[in-house]
């Protein structure tokens, strides 16, 4: 949480995400963990909505995390690709090292 100014408070993905883990609970009421975290009850509705709509980011760390992790994937699949190819080649050449010995 970071206040920078004496009307405006930022609360980070962690503090945020607790409070609606806390809000969500079966046995805990909105308005309790509102009021034990000095929070308006609309704004902790509001980030139950968020995260719901996948809207709650960890002020884009996440969304950077998870390009991150698109293009990790990206270049593993391309690799294996590549990995299967040189496999399928050392096949083959492995075959004609036999059809030919003695030549290389």
């Amino acid at each position: 949480m970071k206040t920078l100014s004496n009307k405006h408070t930022f609360y980070n993905y962690q503090f945020k995400w607790t409070a609606v883990t806390l809000a969500n609970h079966p046995d805990i009421q909105g308005r309790s963990v509102a009021e034990a975290l000095d929070i308006h009850p609309i704004m902790l509705y509001r980030w139950k909505q968020e995260m719901r709509e996948g809207k709650l980011s960890d002020n884009g760390k996440e969304t950077r995390s998870k390009r991150n992790l698109e293009e990790a994937q990206r270049k593993i699949r391309k690799l294996e690709a590549e990995n299967k190819r040189l496999r399928e080649e050392n096949v083959i050449l492995k075959k004609a090292e036999r059809l030919f010995p003695g030549k290389k």
